[in-house]
């Protein structure tokens, strides 16, 4: 299924080249083609512009023959009442916002969608480096040279395990054996195109090693100690948030109804039965807020997937 969809994906981005990817190639957006290169999305930045375009003028052609079709409805004598008429002019008021916002809402998720994959590529990176570091470290103690440990770490059972940083490792080869760089224009090219500056850095800090002909193997532990001692500073930090949490879930999410519908109770020979706002309370608002707490609790285990 996934693969049916990829090739429409990329016949319509074809397509769409073919009408706009003049214009798209006039169209200078330093921020998107950035974050294009950050994503891995692979596509060229001229073709997704296209892309865009050819969406947003499909809408518009969509929304014109609507509108000329209403526009036509209310000029035509098969309309008599004035009120119609009023209704059949608001309609097509109410269209042309429709139509005009959903190409604002288009562009703004196509432009942005490169942007957030990035960040959750960044969130991941981060996830596996301290680990992957680890794994490098152990193959640069028994001797295996920098150039052999990232091909290492590119390879297909690696990217079982660190699936992310698999494919960052991965444009080091296609860079030299695709592209004819050498190895460090290659690591600096991934410094620049990768969405994680922990990573970037990283990557610089090998580099450097490599050229100023120092110890990768000293460099390699270091760093394992830094990025060890930097995850368990994250997960402290991770397990503080959730108690200061489960603090405001008690007081918040289930002390406060209980106060509130021990309150209504005993407010009850005097104002009169409560039963409706104990209803709303009980069946309404404590299920909506505990299933928001959820959705908090899933946003921060996504993000640190411990």
């Amino acid at each position: 299924m996934n693969i049916m969809f990829e090739s429409f994906f990329n016949q319509i981005a074809v397509f769409s080249y073919r009408f706009f990817g003049k214009i798209a190639e006039q169209i200078k957006t330093p921020f998107l083609d950035q974050n294009l290169k950050k994503s891995r999305m692979y596509i060229p930045a001229d073709i997704y512009k296209s892309l865009i375009l050819f969406v947003s003028f499909s809408i518009l052609f969509i929304g014109i023959l609507i509108e000329i079709l209403l526009l036509f409805l209310n000029l035509s004598g098969l309309i008599e009442k004035i009120q119609f008429k009023i209704a059949a002019s608001l309609i097509f008021i109410a269209a042309a916002v429709i139509f005009i916002l959903a190409i604002i809402l288009v562009i703004s998720i196509f432009c942005f969608l490169p942007y957030f994959k990035a960040y959750d590529r960044k969130i991941k990176i981060e996830q596996q480096l301290p680990f992957a570091v680890n794994y490098m470290a152990a193959m640069a103690i028994a001797g295996v040279s920098i150039e052999n440990i990232f091909k290492s770490m590119s390879q297909k059972r690696i990217q079982t395990v660190y699936p992310e940083l698999s494919v960052e490792m991965k444009t080091i080869l296609i860079h030299t054996n695709y592209f004819g760089k050498d190895y460090p224009s290659a690591l600096q090219k991934l410094s620049d195109e990768t969405s994680s500056p922990m990573f970037a850095d990283f990557i610089t800090s090998s580099k450097n090693a490599m050229l100023s002909g120092g110890s990768f193997q000293k460099f390699i532990i270091s760093k394992k100690h830094e990025y060890k001692s930097l995850a368990d500073r994250r997960k402290d930090k991770y397990f503080q948030t959730l108690d200061i949490l489960s603090e405001i879930y008690i007081t918040v999410f289930l002390a406060m109804p209980i106060f509130f519908m021990i309150m209504f109770y005993t407010m009850a020979p005097l104002s009169g039965s409560q039963t409706g706002q104990m209803a709303v309370l009980a069946y309404q608002i404590v299920p909506f807020l505990g299933i928001f707490f959820l959705l908090i609790l899933e946003i921060i285990n996504e993000k640190e997937d411990v």
